[in-house]
């Protein structure tokens, strides 16, 4: 572990009483000693006492290293390479005078991790250690109003006691189970807390396999905790806590698998479908912009969420009158969005229209905010507008386009020439959409990406919604489409390009074949249409708007636009030319066609 100290013994810990500052440090944990030792370090620092800023640095680094081990994120192997064999020499031996449950089951566990001990059986006993410490230390952080600390601590020993007690053993597995189980009972009967369901998901996850050999009685546990949760989704359904009441029935539902009852599971995945479709209402009763969209979203999740209850369960007529009943207010939901969609002007006061995109996603689901990006506000430009725009400013340059209008390469070379003519208002046309884009891409999409990103550690599962079923995208393209559209949301354009435009060049092909229109060559060999002939083929209008359709031709294959397919395809760009802005608005564009996809499934 770097930089390199100043070799020091147990004593000289004693000596500078670390251990006072863990008694005067709240709350605690992990993070806020790490901080206290700095500081420590700092102050000895600026004394010139170098053996005590070793000494209190090491304590903050190790500390701080420390944390990972309770993220989402923690790989044991990095641990193991940023510690020396005198380092954890020094643990070994401050482990034993250790009183403190957080900095205990922190050792203990790094200890357990690097596992470099000529005494094979002291990382298993460290193990336990952790396991007890993490215990105790998250009875210490119990709190109702900030439960993702003592969660944590209960979670790191759910996943250490399996490991601990081999395959014949369930010791520790009894203990962490027994301390989610005393927990639960102090906590049964409080409103507005997520305290009990964030330690019953513990059970459900990484104690899911060892249920069995805990409980002697798993069914009868199962329906206590069943009706705990039944209880606790109600306490969110009185406060209107969307959010608690969906987790909590969730977790209900899961108890009553596991307890064997598939009518109480069917009630419990109902009441997560009724969710959906209150939370639908609050977009109404929020004023949330373009409400409409909102809400058609929300009830398309619900009507999502009833089919899986079909697919699980049977079909019954409860269901399908249910699912009928909310498609028609769907399809309503939709017509009236689509007229109060609000074309976002341009602004060159960027602050202000980076603060409006961040306000647009703020506070909201993964889902909601991808809604509201792809929905709230009108990136299209429309066909119309944009000959009325290029005509206009033709007829106030008429001197320019007596010239040729040269479009060249980074390297002088011409790429495109619009002269006089009729061509000339499409080129003016495409020139103008391609500047909007850019600055659709870099002053709205972006900032929202970056705020949504800010909130939601988004994963490839959180984007199933997008891409299951859709007719958009082809069986067994739904990967490549979840990992583009994520890799856009992360800000990585060059994934996304890579991902993206091929598949959005099949996806057109297949929305013709959809269709019954021939998207091949009618020769022997059946090539499939290229990009060019399928944008150019006056079937695809019947399935895609005409402002579409342009606005793919100057992105993708126009000369006078930004081209980006055919630039990629042959090579042409180099890595910093997959940062311009019009490869955000691709992404942007990609989405939008996904969920447009989605909703149209949902109307089917």
């Amino acid at each position: 572990m770097s930089p390199k100290i100043p070799s020091f013994e147990l004593s000289d810990f004693t000596k500078y009483q670390w251990a006072e500052i863990l008694a005067q440090t709240n709350p605690k944990k992990c993070q806020n000693y790490s901080e206290a030792f700095r500081a420590k370090a700092e102050e000895y620092q600026s004394h010139g006492d170098s053996l005590a800023q070793g000494i209190f640095t090491f304590l903050s680094k190790m500390t701080c290293l420390s944390m990972a081990l309770t993220g989402s994120n923690s790989t044991s192997l990095e641990i193991s390479k940023r510690l020396s064999n005198d380092d954890l020499a020094i643990l070994r031996e401050l482990i034993t005078t250790v009183s403190d449950p957080e900095m205990r089951a922190r050792i203990a566990d790094i200890l357990w991790v690097c596992k470099r001990d000529t005494d094979r059986a002291r990382p298993i006993q460290m193990a336990r250690v952790a396991v007890h410490s993490y215990l105790q230390s998250a009875k210490t952080l119990e709190d109702v109003n900030e439960y993702t600390s003592c969660r944590d601590r209960i979670r790191r020993a759910a996943q250490l006691a399996p490991l601990t007690d081999g395959n014949t053993g369930k010791e520790m597995r009894c203990l962490v189970a027994q301390h989610i189980d005393n927990l639960i009972d102090r906590y049964a009967d409080v409103e507005n807390e997520f305290l009990t369901g964030s330690a019953m998901k513990v059970l459900q996850k990484e104690l899911k396999e060892s249920l069995k050999a805990i409980y002697s009685d798993l069914p009868g546990y199962a329906v206590k905790y069943a009706a705990v949760a039944d209880q606790k989704a109600v306490f969110a359904d009185k406060l209107q806590d969307y959010y608690q009441k969906l987790a909590y029935r969730e977790i209900e539902s899961k108890w009553h698998k596991i307890a064997g009852d598939q009518e109480a599971e069917r009630r419990a995945r109902w009441d997560i479908a009724d969710a959906e479709v209150w939370y639908a209402q609050q977009a109404f009763i929020g004023k949330e912009p373009n409400s409409y969209a909102v809400a058609a979203g929300r009830i398309g999740s619900a009507i999502q969420a009833f089919r899986t209850i079909e697919d699980t369960f049977g079909k019954r007529q409860d269901t399908s009158e249910r699912i009928q009943e909310l498609h028609q207010i769907m399809l309503n939901y939709q017509q009236k969005s689509m007229s109060r969609m609000i074309n976002i002007p341009i602004d060159f006061d960027d602050t202000e229209m980076h603060q409006k995109a961040r306000e647009l996603v703020t506070g909201k689901s993964i889902c909601d905010a991808l809604y509201a990006l792809a929905f709230r506000y009108s990136l299209i430009s429309n066909l119309a507008d944009l000959q009325a725009e290029a005509e206009q400013d033709m007829e106030s340059y008429k001197l320019r386009y007596l010239i040729q209008n040269v479009r060249v390469d980074k390297e002088g070379k011409t790429k495109a020439i619009s002269g006089n003519g009729e061509d000339s208002i499409e080129h003016k046309m495409f020139k103008i959409a391609n500047f909007y884009q850019g600055w659709y891409g870099l002053n709205f999409i972006t900032p929202a990406c970056k705020q949504i990103c800010s909130e939601h550690d988004t994963s490839l599962d959180d984007l199933s919604f997008i891409v299951d079923e859709n007719p958009f995208i082809p069986q067994g393209r739904e990967p490549l489409y979840a990992r583009g559209l994520l890799a856009g949301l992360q800000g990585d354009p060059v994934i996304t390009a890579y991902l993206l435009i091929p598949q959005l060049e099949n996806s057109l092909r297949h929305l013709l074949k959809q269709h019954g229109f021939i998207a091949s060559k009618p020769d022997v060999i059946q090539d499939d249409h290229l990009l060019n002939k399928v944008l150019y083929s006056p079937n695809l209008k019947e399935v895609l708007t005409e402002d579409i359709i342009f606005i793919i031709k100057g992105l993708l294959v126009e000369r006078m636009g930004a081209n980006i397919r055919n630039e990629i395809c042959h090579g042409l760009f180099d890595y910093s030319q997959f940062f311009q802005p019009q490869i955000t608005y691709i992404w942007w564009l990609t989405l939008y066609l996904c969920l447009y996809g989605k909703l149209q499934a949902m109307d089917s």
